[in-house]
């Protein structure tokens, strides 16, 4: 085989197709790795190995675990410089761990310039780093997702939970805290047959479950919410009271009375929570102010003062009511009342107001459009149970989604229904035999 010699090295002259550096000379032998000039051609590679080989005296597989461990002994000598550790480190590596320290953490206060004496040597400031950098992208992120979490929350609450009561606390019982939660429970029962409806509407069925599920729902908040408006509609609703007070037990200015709060009650007969009313107290006038809009009013009670004398307590005042703040409407009216001498004490129960006659007549009327209501809904219950029965054959195979659901609610219901009445006919009975047993004999 005919040879060529190049940079120190015998190559074959098949070899020259590896590279043109061969025949011109290339970058001097101190620039070039031997091993970059392989490139395609095992012949020429092999060539440049055993050329390497004998130039140095050592065979090919010394050659090749040579350049692995100098590579090997560079990237640990990085290491440990980097790690602070420079045993294997040569002395003349370049120590890398300040390098990558600075970059990180920054220099320290009180680095020194080196090549300066210490005469002239000077301090030099805190650099730039990425760790506070980090830091303060980290806390900025964090900031952001926490208000975007907080607008969402107040965004979608009325939304998933319309219901949402905020004067559920734990000390409520009984239907204060049954209806805020069978509301909820219906609002979402409507949604999910609503997303029925929408999910089977492409879907083959020969009964009309779909329309049963859409009159459901109508006949559920649009109905209710319509009896609403028909009572509200005729029933008085103040947002603002005023009580005026005429006399207190001591005599004098009525303007020195002392009052702790004025509780009002609302349609269910329950006080309203101070938290959703505001209290003021100006000249002889006690103004309070619901929160949440015009509420019709069935009763208030008055607390007399923690800490004044009971010579201060109003003993003849005026109630009124006003749904806009500027057109007020008497609603009670009481003459020589003896509150009680203790403090922070509540006076009875001041329920004959002079607009309830008003809203009794409102209320019968909703009554009788809610009871009318009630019975369309128990009408289209059983006509619903007679189509989920009929859609048993053909239904189920070819919109299953919609019938399984239709069949939940009629289970649900019926079952609903029937422990409510067990419930009610054993309470008539208990009601029946412990009053008669009750009776002297």
């Amino acid at each position: 085989m005919q040879h060529i010699k190049a940079h120190g090295l015998q190559v074959p002259s098949s070899a020259l197709l590896l590279d043109p550096w061969l025949l011109a000379g290339g970058p001097p032998p101190g620039q070039l790795n031997r091993l970059q000039l392989v490139r395609t051609v095992d012949a020429g590679a092999h060539a440049v190995l055993v050329g390497s080989g004998r130039a140095s005296g050592r065979s090919q597989g010394e050659y090749l675990l040579d350049v692995t461990a100098s590579r090997v002994n560079r990237r640990s000598r990085d290491l440990h410089s980097f790690l602070g550790t420079n045993a294997l480190a040569s002395v003349d590596a370049e120590p890398l761990k300040g390098k990558h320290h600075e970059f990180l953490f920054g220099t320290s206060p009180h680095a020194v310039v080196k090549g300066v004496s210490s005469k002239d040597s000077f301090e030099m400031p805190l650099s730039i780093s990425m760790m506070p950098a980090a830091s303060e992208v980290s806390a900025v992120a964090s900031t952001f997702a926490t208000a975007v979490w907080k607008e969402g929350k107040k965004l979608l609450a009325p939304i998933v939970d319309p219901f949402s009561d905020e004067t559920e606390f734990p000390q409520e019982t009984g239907w204060n805290l049954m209806i805020p939660r069978t509301l909820r429970l219906s609002y979402w029962t409507d949604i999910i047959s609503l997303a029925t409806v929408a999910h089977s509407a492409f879907y083959f069925c020969d009964v009309p479950l779909r329309s049963w599920l859409i009159g459901g729902v109508m006949l559920g908040f649009p109905v209710s919410t319509l009896v609403n408006r028909l009572i509200l509609k005729d029933s008085p609703r103040f947002s603002s009271i005023r009580l005026t007070v005429k006399k207190i037990r001591g005599g004098g200015d009525p303007s020195r009375f002392k009052l702790d709060s004025l509780v009002l009650y609302n349609r269910f007969n329950q006080p309203i929570h101070r938290s959703l009313v505001g209290e003021r107290y100006e000249a002889n006038y006690w103004f309070v102010q619901t929160r949440e809009g015009p509420e019709p009013i069935t009763g208030y009670q008055l607390i007399t003062h923690r800490t004044a004398e009971p010579g201060t307590d109003p003993v003849s005042w005026i109630v009124e009511g006003s749904a806009d703040g500027e057109n007020w409407q008497v609603i009670d009216e009481t003459d020589n009342e003896n509150l009680p001498r203790q403090r922070e004490k509540a006076s009875q129960k001041y329920e004959d107001l002079d607009h309830i006659p008003d809203s009794v007549a409102a209320f019968r009327q909703g009554f009788i459009a809610e009871v009318g209501a009630t019975a369309l809904s128990f009408a289209w219950l059983i006509l619903g149970t007679s189509w989920v029965s009929a859609g048993t054959e053909a239904c189920v195979d070819s919109a299953p989604i919609l019938w399984y659901w239709s069949y939940f609610l009629v289970v649900i219901v019926w079952s609903f229904l029937g422990t409510i009445t067990i419930g009610l006919i054993v309470s008539a009975v208990a009601m029946i035999v412990l009053g008669a047993k009750s009776q002297p004999s």
